[in-house]
């Protein structure tokens, strides 16, 4: 569903990061621009693809993630808009490496690399913001490998419920998953779904975390304090 230019500028108006922009500067950004919606469940981008385009999630929730030839797969992370994707792809010129999926209906703003360069002069904090994407994607992924290789299955799925559950404290200033069933967080440690819901069940008992319709409230001290002892 095509939008207008003004419709453009006024998303990019919502994001902090481009609020500081003059209206004639906005207007340049929303020129180079193009916007695009996605139904849950559509593959946004797929391995191997040759798109070389920076994605700004202004709406919705993506997986990213690979599949081995036998069709098991394997969460890399979840995206939340606000964000950007593709990054990674315009940075080095070359195939994706991974799947990008619609987890939920989401808007895209899509930024081609050739226009990178202009985008950039207009607001060079966009550029520090990717570098700065690329650096903590680059940490979670150290981190992960380092449980995958020294922890058990309980402890990688307690790791990933703080990581989500402090993101989302840092962020909204309220400690909760939300969105994430526990089949996505067995992707994200790297196990099966019921040893994710064991682990959510058995941290439930101990009052560590709490189930309220949807949302997992989580206790950030004492999970914490789990994951360290652990």
């Amino acid at each position: 569903m095509p939008v207008s230019r003004p419709a453009i500028v006024s998303r990019l108006h919502q994001d902090p990061l481009f609020r500081s922009l003059t209206d004639e500067e906005l207007e340049s950004l929303a020129s180079l621009m193009s916007y695009r919606e996605y139904p849950k469940g559509a593959f946004i981008l797929t391995k191997n693809d040759e798109s070389s385009a920076v994605y700004m999630l202004i709406s919705g929730r993506v997986k990213i993630s690979v599949a081995s030839p036998e069709g098991r797969e394997l969460a890399l992370n979840y995206l939340e808009a606000p964000g950007y994707f593709g990054d990674m792809g315009a940075a080095e010129g070359d195939m994706r490496a991974a799947d990008v999926i619609a987890t939920t209906d989401v808007e895209l703003l899509i930024i081609e690399e050739r226009d990178l360069e202009h985008v950039f002069r207009i607001q060079p904090r966009l550029a520090i913001t990717l570098i700065a994407t690329l650096s903590e994607r680059l940490r979670e992924l150290v981190v992960r490998l380092e449980g995958m290789a020294f922890h058990d299955a309980t402890h990688r799925v307690m790791r990933v419920m703080l990581n989500v559950s402090t993101a989302s404290y840092e962020s909204r200033g309220v400690p909760v998953i939300e969105g994430l069933t526990h089949y996505e967080i067995a992707t994200l440690a790297g196990t099966s779904r019921e040893t994710a819901s064991r682990v959510v069940s058995n941290l439930a008992r101990e009052g560590v975390v709490a189930t309220k319709g949807r949302k997992i409230v989580v206790d950030l001290f004492a999970l914490r304090d789990l994951v360290e002892k652990d």
